[in-house]
């Protein structure tokens, strides 16, 4: 196919080699061979290399458009000869329609601000990159030299457009990881809710380069937002009349769902802004707010990705007065009347905790950071999703209550034993219809291309306290202690598709499920532990 193409392009050259335009051509095309041996950003070249077609082919307009990590069409390059008043959207409008016809695109018929204009999508191993677009050429229509000067160029930028694309995507999943990966060491080394949010808002302002930095929790007693996390960097102004700007902006977001992004903003200080809403299984906790870029540009498709895809970490981190009831909702409304009263006992209020015994329950999928690593942003907390509304419901059915989601990772606490059985034997129970209702749903999600889901899940009994934990403001019903803490070590040991239980929780179900002896393992902070590993229920009949 190369060699076709070589030939292709040797004959054309052959046709154009005497024309008047040969040496400007030749200029043109030592230029693109210059571009293709050097190393550097290819946006640092293509202004020249637009300028130089522009002048060739005498048009007012010359521009390359890509796709971006959604598939979206972006202007990457634009060069205008003098002024002109050719919008981007108009661009980008010929650019798409030029992609989904995989060929050639020339508009004859004139518009307001376009006389004629030519299109050639920029395709490598049927991948299609983005769209050469020329506009206006000054005397008379395209013509078959045109086209053969751009696709010379196409020929020979594919390669170059190619790699610097991909490159741009590794930036984008390199970030992306960096982020998390301080996101998650707040979310487990900070002592203070309120300082974690602050630092976590710092993280996300450094990742874009913005101003100001809001993380809004939602009061929906009063129906109102506050600032959770605040960072403002430099000596832009926010004045009342931004904040309720901001303030708008955010109840827009709720409301409709979905991400808002703005660029120059009149009568304001605010050049861009970016609020992303986060829910919790249709429930409202707050937003994210960014505010300003450092370059004065508007906040970028990457930018609004990388702040999706990193949102679901602080969730963690916002509690408010209705949390039990939250709660209530993410675990399903079949819960037992006892399960709900446990529950409720506390009123948000009291500084009083509970000693009890209770079983916890911790789950976490193996291998998802590398399998979400090359994943799109949307796709991965999809997947997340839906793998959590899949099991959710099974803890609420074995009266477990879910203690909360950090990450890939649930945990959830029995402690109500019922005619079926002590609590032990419920969160056991659980556990094995989990990983039975995992394989049914990993065949269902593969045939839609998704990566197998397989979960290790630790089960631990001891004492725990009881309470609501966290300010005055905002508390969560919890569990604290060491046992916790065993429970979230022991979890570790289980392989995927594996339940291991502590000698604890294996002393209250003796002849009612099979497992059998494994380790001694050694659990930090809690020495050498033998542990069991849950083969399934003991059989009615043998």
């Amino acid at each position: 196919m190369k060699t076709n193409m070589a030939q292709q392009i040797a004959e054309k050259w052959q046709k154009i080699a005497e024309s008047s335009e040969a040496q400007a051509l030749l200029k043109l095309a030592l230029h693109i061979d210059d571009i293709c041996d050097h190393d550097g950003d290819v946006t640092e070249f293509l202004p020249t290399l637009l300028h130089q077609l522009a002048q060739l082919l005498d048009v007012q307009t010359v521009a390359v458009t890509i796709n971006d990590a959604d598939k979206k069409q972006r202007i990457l390059q634009r060069y205008d000869r003098g002024t002109c008043s050719l919008s981007e959207e108009n661009i980008l409008k010929y650019a798409i329609s030029c992609i989904h016809k995989k060929d050639w695109l020339n508009v004859l018929e004139p518009e307001p601000d376009i006389n004629n204009l030519l299109a050639l999508p920029i395709i490598k191993a049927d991948r299609t990159l983005g769209v050469f677009v020329l506009v206006n050429k000054s005397n008379g229509n395209f013509t078959e030299y045109d086209k053969i000067v751009v696709m010379l160029v196409e020929a020979q930028m594919d390669n170059v457009i190619d790699s610097w694309l991909k490159k741009q995507e590794q930036r984008v999943i390199s970030i992306e990881n960096r982020v998390m990966k301080k996101l998650d060491k707040i979310r487990d080394e900070s002592q203070d809710q309120g300082e974690a949010l602050d630092e976590m808002i710092d993280t996300l302002i450094s990742s874009v380069d913005a101003q100001i930095g809001f993380i809004t929790l939602y009061d929906s007693e009063k129906d109102h937002h506050v600032p959770g996390g605040r960072v403002l960097r430099g000596n832009r102004p926010m004045s009342q009349k931004d904040y309720k700007l901001v303030g708008d902006l955010v109840r827009e977001a709720k409301d409709n769902h979905k991400t808002i992004s703005k660029g120059r903003i009149e009568d304001s200080e605010i050049d861009s802004i970016l609020v992303i809403p986060m829910f919790m299984s249709g429930l409202y906790l707050g937003s994210v707010v960014l505010i300003n870029k450092l370059d004065s540009e508007k906040f970028s498709d990457q930018d609004q990705q990388l702040i999706e895809s990193v949102t679901h970490i602080i969730d963690s981190f916002i509690y408010h007065e209705e949390k039990v009831k939250r709660l209530m909702q993410l675990v399903g409304r079949e819960a037992t009347r006892d399960v709900e009263e446990a529950l409720m006992t506390r009123r948000p209020d009291t500084g009083h905790g509970k000693r009890m015994v209770v079983t916890m329950f911790f789950a976490d999928i193996r291998n998802y950071s590398k399998m979400t690593k090359d994943m799109d942003p949307t796709t991965a907390v999809r997947m997340l999703n839906d793998y959590f509304n899949a099991i959710t419901p099974i803890i609420n059915s074995y009266n477990g209550i879910v203690d909360k989601y950090v990450g890939d990772e649930l945990v959830a606490i029995f402690s109500q034993s019922t005619h079926k059985g002590p609590h032990q034997l419920l969160a056991v129970e659980a556990a094995i219809k989990m990983q039975g209702d995992l394989q049914r749903f990993n065949r269902e999600w593969e045939l839609t291309g998704r990566p197998i889901i397989e979960t290790g899940i630790g089960i631990h009994t001891g004492e725990v306290v009881v309470g609501q934990i966290g300010s005055f403001d905002r508390k969560d019903y919890t569990a604290i202690g060491s046992n916790m803490n065993f429970a979230a070590r022991l979890q570790a040991v289980a392989g995927p598709g594996e339940i291991i239980i502590s000698e604890q929780t294996y002393i209250g179900l003796t002849g009612k499920i099979m497992a059998r002896r494994v380790g001694p393992f050694q659990i930090k902070g809690f020495d050498q532990q033998t542990a069991y590993l849950v083969e399934g229920k003991s059989p009615d009949t043998f």
